[in-house]
């Protein structure tokens, strides 16, 4: 197969160049997410942005009380993590709730684009100085954390994670550098993430799988029925949690995987290949193909040196 299998997840298309353009000419509101979430007691975007600036340490926490918060409201959970992202990038806008509610994707980037200052070149994860390689840490952390920390429930809601993608989807086909580069990195991370889970998951379907076999081919009178019930249940609703799985990842490796691994600027499609090469290992069954092989074979062409060095150890490493 050319990607991972699995139900696509509806994902919104980018906006193109002409879209964002002519976007909405709604205005942000100047009312901070904290402002907002002070009343009903909500984590807030800055919270979860000052633990990643600060690094790893924090992470679980925040992410725990952010898991409180959206566990209370999940659509006010969410709009606090659209938030955060929309700061991670260093833009100043914010997502409104009169926004989330009324307003697509598309529409919202349309927006949030309107409000960046295009004439600043830095945000987050082009800050130079020690400080890049914090925030850069501690964003892939809290994917990290995120996931890990939903696997046994929350990322099979059909909400938050498919939700999540598809607003990085369209953020990493933005023509803002920023949106792009930050948005990238983090669905790359969420997904590298979902492998993992996905891996967990497949072995945990295979022995249910055998044990049912054994069972069910025992004599009828040797049969415990009930055990019998309990596992066919269990083969089900793991082959249900692995058909999610594969659902989001395969939509984030076709929305975002397959259209910014030849990006212009070369941070990106450096962290596209090297985790590329974490998939490669981690699930050779699902990665380790013709289909994914090509787009390991194209970096061998790429012509930023440095950037080629790096991904020929990520490819010796595989192998």
């Amino acid at each position: 197969m050319s990607s991972p299998s699995g139900i696509s997840v509806p994902t919104p298309p980018g906006p193109s160049p002409q879209s964002i353009s002519q976007g909405t000419s709604m205005q942000l509101s100047a009312r901070s997410v904290r402002s907002m979430n002070e009343e009903s007691q909500i984590i807030s975007a800055k919270d979860i942005y000052d633990a990643v600036c600060s690094g790893k340490s924090a992470m679980v926490t925040v992410v725990d009380e952010w898991l409180d918060s959206y566990k209370r409201s999940r659509e006010a959970g969410l709009l606090v993590l659209i938030n955060f992202i929309v700061q991670s990038c260093g833009c100043k806008g914010v997502v409104t709730r009169k926004m989330f509610d009324s307003m697509q994707n598309a529409e919202i980037i349309s927006t949030l684009t309107k409000e960046f200052n295009e004439d600043s070149v830095n945000y987050p994860l082009c800050t130079p100085g020690p400080q890049l390689k914090r925030f850069k840490a501690g964003l892939c952390e809290f994917a990290r954390v995120l996931v890990r920390s939903c696997r046994n429930s929350l990322v099979y809601d059909e909400y938050l994670f498919p939700s999540l993608l598809a607003l990085l989807t369209g953020l990493s086909d933005s023509q803002v550098r920023a949106f792009r580069h930050t948005s990238t990195l983090l669905a790359i991370k969420l997904m590298t993430g979902l492998v993992e889970v996905a891996v967990v998951v497949s072995v945990q379907l295979q022995t249910t799988q055998q044990q049912y076999n054994t069972e069910n081919s025992k004599r009828a009178h040797d049969r415990a029925s009930d055990r019998l019930e309990e596992l066919q249940a269990t083969v089900r609703e793991l082959r249900e949690n692995r058909e999610e799985l594969s659902s989001m990842m395969n939509a984030t490796f076709r929305g975002v995987f397959v259209h910014r691994y030849r990006d212009q600027l070369p941070e990106i499609r450096a962290v596209c290949i090297e985790e590329l090469g974490l998939w490669l290992k981690m699930d050779p069954e699902d990665f380790l193909n013709d289909g994914c092989l090509k787009y390991l074979g194209w970096t061998m062409h790429d012509k930023v040196y440095t950037h080629r060095e790096d991904k020929k150890y990520k490819i010796v490493y595989v192998h």
